[in-house]
């Protein structure tokens, strides 16, 4: 018979129970790969240079100081204006000044600048956030594969070992002619597929190692194992916990915030704007007139645009962009609803599921007894007894993995809410700036531009 019979269609499981050695424990991988993923890396260095384009924002409120010269000849004939001896001659003429501005108003576009930015700065940290439950999504995806395929080798080498006793029994009944030759031929062919069984299973335990190695960083060590995650009491409870917390929404409702004051920024070429200008100057030969001048000035400088076309469809168009932003966020929020409902579906499902296999593979246990004594007594066949030995060896591959599945799923019902990373211990501050900068901004310009950039790690 082939060995596929002993074998369900994908070669995933893990045994859950009994496990208490943990030198490599889930919390500690996971850890370790948000700590030194290179992709998690770029979004957290998209992060920080969103933050430092917020602190340039400081250079608004600052004033404006400008040095400037010239060096040259003039010409200049004005006999009115100038005496005979400086007309219609060429002269040196030689400038140095200095000029400084200092915005007062400006319809409020700096202000709003500050929180656009402040908007996308704190929409970059969701991201990277929500980047980071990912990653440790992944990474406990890859950790339950490598336990579930080492549990599912000992599986198959049990099973191995137990063909192998069975074969012995089988050799002496034959010798003994209790049992004819086609019975040995039987239990060396299934034999052979139990040995078959291992090396697919080692093949894929080979391919969860490397999937391990690529997202957590390192080889996965030895004493690996896991428990499940605690979860909502209820589908409601757990959307409800999603969309108010999730990275993904939370990111959305920055770009509606800034769509907005981008809005008011191009706004504000509407209202006037109000300057305090300073400046003084020296010159040597300037406008016509030998000898050195020097002036000064201080005043007020007033700037108003009472009419530019185009103003209407550009008001339109930053509408249609805040609709846009307002929908993505719809988008977003339909899309952890449904994340939500299949995590639960696939939780409650898979508890069902391997309750009930549980349950099957200690009936077929008993079953494989019974047989064995049965067969011993003459009053079973080879073939019954392989049978009998075949459906507990599937059902306990089932077993476990269904086992898997549902711890799993766990895990995925806090992803959803974008807690996972936390359970683990890693704090949002561990993996980014707080995503406190818009309102920040609103209450203190100042407190805002007095932050510093630390390194993350």
């Amino acid at each position: 018979m082939r060995h596929g019979f002993f074998l369900p269609a994908l070669l995933v499981a893990l045994a859950l129970q009994g496990q208490t050695a943990l030198s490599e424990p889930l919390r500690d991988a996971v850890r370790r790969a948000l700590g030194t993923n290179p992709a998690l890396k770029a979004s957290s260095a998209e992060m920080q240079a969103s933050a430092y384009e917020m602190l340039q924002t400081q250079e608004e409120f600052l004033p404006t100081v400008e040095l400037y010269g010239e060096l040259g000849l003039q010409r200049v004939d004005d006999p009115a204006f100038l005496p005979d001896a400086d007309n219609d001659i060429s002269q040196t003429r030689s400038q140095i000044g200095l000029n400084a501005r200092l915005v007062l108003f400006d319809g409020f576009r700096r202000a709003n600048l500050v929180y656009a930015r402040a908007a996308r700065l704190d929409g970059n940290i969701f991201r990277l956030l929500d980047a980071s439950e990912t990653m440790a999504l992944n990474a406990t995806e890859a950790y339950i594969d490598v336990v579930r395929h080492r549990s599912l080798l000992g599986v198959a080498r049990r099973n191995l070992a137990q063909h192998r006793e069975i074969e012995t029994r089988v050799r002496a009944l034959v010798d003994g002619g209790r049992l004819p030759n086609s019975d040995l031929l039987t239990i060396q062919d299934r034999v052979e597929a139990a040995s078959l069984a291992i090396n697919d299973v080692e093949r894929a335990l080979r391919d969860a190692d490397a999937r391990y190695e690529r997202v957590i960083g390192v080889p996965p060590g030895g004493g690996m194992a896991i428990r499940s995650a605690q979860v909502p009491p209820s589908l409601n409870t757990l959307t409800q916990a999603a969309i108010a917390r999730n990275f993904r929404v939370l990111h959305a409702q920055t770009r509606i915030d800034e769509s907005r004051y981008n809005r008011d920024i191009v706004l504000s070429d509407n209202l006037p704007q109000l300057s305090l200008n300073a400046g003084t100057s020296y010159g040597v030969n300037r406008n016509g007139l030998t000898g050195d001048r020097t002036d000064a000035y201080i005043g007020l400088g007033f700037n108003w645009t009472l009419y530019q076309g185009g103003r209407k469809p550009e008001r339109n168009r930053l509408a249609e962009l805040q609709y846009r932003a307002a929908y993505e966020r719809d988008v977003a929020v339909r899309a952890v609803r449904e994340l939500s409902a299949q995590a639960w579906n696939t939780y409650v499902s898979t508890a069902d599921r391997a309750a009930m296999l549980r349950r099957q593979l200690r009936i077929n246990r008993l079953i494989v007894d019974a047989y064995a004594e049965e067969f011993d007594a003459a009053k079973r066949t080879l073939l019954d007894l392989l049978e009998v030995e075949r459906a507990r060896f599937n059902v306990e591959f089932q077993s476990v993995s269904a086992d898997a599945s549902l711890a799993f799923s766990t895990y995925r019902a806090l992803a959803v809410q974008s807690a996972l990373a936390q359970h683990f211990g890693v704090a949002r501050s561990d993996m980014a700036l707080e995503p406190t900068f818009q309102a920040r901004a609103k209450a203190s310009r100042g407190f805002v531009f007095e932050t510093t950039i630390e390194p993350l790690r």
